[in-house]
């Protein structure tokens, strides 16, 4: 039996099962129809200014995500999903971790001089492919299971 609830202008359609929602259905506000996900939360998210980038699609496997750049002084936020690891920074010189929280789960790491750096994840190999290609990039050193998820580059602040 379906469930028909109303959340901020958004109708969501829940599937009870034994007492738990199975399934979520939801319908946006200005969509004609309404769309149904199966997909689980983003592994690990990246937040630059406003901007969220999801580094997981829907088959739950990670994204290598396109070169972002950011100003000296900027920060990174990362929020993993329970059960993940975050990234680390390739190198502390560019872009050091400045905060984690006590579980685990959200690290903001500060852009200190211009330079180019990595937050990496131990995956692989293969690494994860990239956004937008069918390309798998290569572990950071041969052997290891090192691989950039995030790729910064940093430049002078304005």
């Amino acid at each position: 039996m379906l469930k028909a609830v109303r959340i901020h202008r958004r109708t969501v359609v829940m599937l009870p099962f034994l007492g738990v929602s199975a399934a979520l259905l939801t319908g946006c506000a200005h969509a004609k129809e309404p769309y149904v996900t199966t997909c689980p939360s983003p592994r690990v998210v990246f937040v630059i200014g406003s901007k969220r980038i999801a580094a997981s699609h829907c088959s739950d496997e990670y994204i290598t995500q396109a070169t972002e750049t950011v100003h000296v002084g900027q920060r990174i936020k990362v929020v993993a999903r329970a059960g993940e690891a975050l990234p680390s920074s390739d190198d502390q010189r560019v872009l050091r971790e400045v905060s984690r929280s006590s579980d685990r789960r959200t690290a903001e790491y500060e852009a200190l001089r211009p330079g180019s750096a990595g937050l990496d994840i131990h995956y692989g190999p293969p690494c994860p492919d990239s956004v937008g290609t069918d390309q798998t990039p290569s572990p950071r050193s041969p052997g290891t299971d090192l691989c950039v998820l995030l790729p910064v580059r940093v430049v002078p602040a304005n």
